[in-house]
């Protein structure tokens, strides 16, 4: 009986948790009252009350559960291995373009909801490779600090998730698992400024 009221329950959390990212998506407006969820997934204010004290603690539980299966996603493949070379694709690499596919809605939502959400996902990047994991380097001709060593790597892959749910994710999960891939390994060496590189060949 147990159990089928736990499957009961997960059901209508799932339900309601979708309701409101739907509501949101489609208003995109953060004043959908507590009934409106609940018509939606087709629950009372009732069953809303029951799993949540209120909205707050319902959008909370959605930014909890995204935020989780990036910091899944980016761990998991590496709790077993001392060492990964990011000169290849990483194994966290694909999981974690998976995980915000599959989640595009919610990021889609949440980045309505939390105007800061890219600063919420730099800091989960940052904090998992800040403790028992951590990034080596090749040496460099000075000290680097590692705290902005993370900060600016991990900025520019947030940038490069937020420039891809900007596209509307129309490129692939295996498309960006390896153009980040090459982004990693590859480094700018030198600025163009195309105005005067035109005015010098026109002169040739």
């Amino acid at each position: 009986m147990k159990l089928k009221t736990d499957r009961r329950s997960k059901r209508s959390v799932k339900a309601l948790k979708q309701a409101y990212i739907d509501l949101i998506l489609e208003e995109e407006d953060k004043r959908i009252s507590i009934q409106q969820i609940a018509d939606q997934a087709d629950y009372n204010r009732g069953t809303f009350y029951k799993h949540f004290a209120d909205k707050e603690s319902l959008k909370e539980s959605i930014l909890t559960d995204f935020l989780d299966g990036i910091s899944i996603a980016l761990l998991e493949p590496y709790k077993e291995s001392a060492y990964v070379d990011l000169q290849e694709q990483a194994p966290s690499t694909m999981r974690i373009f998976t995980h915000i596919y599959e989640e595009r809605r919610v990021l889609q939502a949440l980045r309505i909801l939390y105007p800061d959400i890219a600063d919420k996902i730099l800091k989960v990047f940052v904090e998992c490779l800040s403790g028992d994991f951590y990034m080596e380097t090749e040496t460099p001709r000075i000290p680097v600090d590692y705290d902005l060593m993370i900060h600016f790597q991990m900025a520019a892959t947030v940038g490069f998730i937020m420039r891809w749910a900007d596209s509307n994710f129309k490129f692939s999960t295996l498309h960006l698992s390896e153009q980040f891939t090459e982004l990693v390994r590859v480094r700018p060496h030198r600025l163009v400024n195309t105005t005067v590189q035109k005015e010098n060949d026109s002169q040739k």
